[in-house]
């Protein structure tokens, strides 16, 4: 008499999607070989790629808006799922968000991924390297990398207007530049409880400044802030993301210092927490919040 399996359902399946993974590692272990070029991507790591990249995964929003503005759409195949723009990118397949979905990388089978250098990459490396499949790491953490970091972009794809694209970023950055004698003291408000904010040294530091503030925040990267912190330097203006942190939530963080009442607005966080083309959009929001401050 044949003998019962006494496995049940959720017993099988750790083995299945094991299963599942090793065919993928093996499909994209048996494509054929092409002829490799070796580029140092941001963080200065030689990544060996094909020298015809025609599918490419991005793991980061501002990366799909870059391959967007280049004009290399095309080759694009999977995002992130914070890819939400232009409207376009929300209808490519998704491989997850903070922690990507390794299996789902493989499966749309990509010449190359690319990734932020705030991403999770020990997590994805090691498993995408052994599937063959390389990985490259934007860097742009200042306002001045991005127009560059799309041109890589663009050169690495094969897109013919990266040039144009990336110039018309810097002149439209620069036309925002604005001298303000009052150089107003300016917040950005990641999360309320506890206080994340937007320190010095970032691409929304360089925003302030290229509208002629000043970041309030005296601490460099995104750090947690602390109460005390903001009264000894305290903002005349506080912004904070629309869809994430809410008016109340703001007005309960300030209601426990005392003697600090800033203006308070609400900004889009997908162009003031994004560091990418639309970085214009942010800048231009902000000078018209700072013009109407006056």
């Amino acid at each position: 008499m044949a003998k019962r399996s006494l496995l049940t359902g959720d017993d099988r399946r750790p083995r299945l999607h094991a299963a599942v993974f090793v065919c993928l590692l093996a499909f994209a272990s048996c494509r054929a070989p092409e002829p490799l070029a070796t580029q140092r991507d941001d963080l200065g790591r030689a990544v060996a790629m094909p020298r015809d990249i025609t599918r490419v995964v991005s793991l980061a929003a501002n990366v799909t808006e870059m391959i967007y503005a280049v004009g290399a759409e095309e080759k694009l195949v999977g995002t992130d799922d914070f890819s939400n723009y232009p409207a376009a990118a929300r209808a490519l397949p998704k491989v997850g968000g903070m922690q990507p979905n390794v299996e789902r990388i493989i499966a749309l089978r990509p010449d190359l991924v690319f990734a932020s250098s705030e991403g999770n990459m020990p997590n994805i490396e090691p498993p995408l390297k052994a599937a063959g499949i390389p990985i490259y790491v934007v860097r742009t953490d200042r306002l001045s990398e991005i127009a560059p970091a799309m041109e890589r972009i663009g050169a690495l794809l094969g897109a013919e207007q990266r040039a144009i694209a990336a110039t018309e970023l810097r002149l439209h950055i620069a036309a925002q530049r604005r001298m303000r004698v009052n150089h107003p003291r300016v917040l950005f408000a990641v999360w309320a409880d506890p206080l994340y904010v937007a320190g010095r040294a970032t691409f929304t530091d360089d925003l302030f400044a290229l509208a002629g503030a000043q970041n309030a925040v005296q601490v460099t990267g995104w750090p947690q802030y602390s109460l005390e912190s903001l009264a000894a330097h305290p903002p005349d203006l506080v912004l904070h993301p629309r869809k994430s942190v809410t008016r109340a939530e703001i007005d309960a963080m300030l209601a426990r210092v005392p003697g600090v009442h800033p203006r308070v607005v609400a900004v889009d966080e997908d162009i003031f927490q994004r560091p990418g083309p639309r970085v214009v959009d942010a800048a231009k929001e902000l000078n018209a919040i700072l013009d109407a401050q006056r």
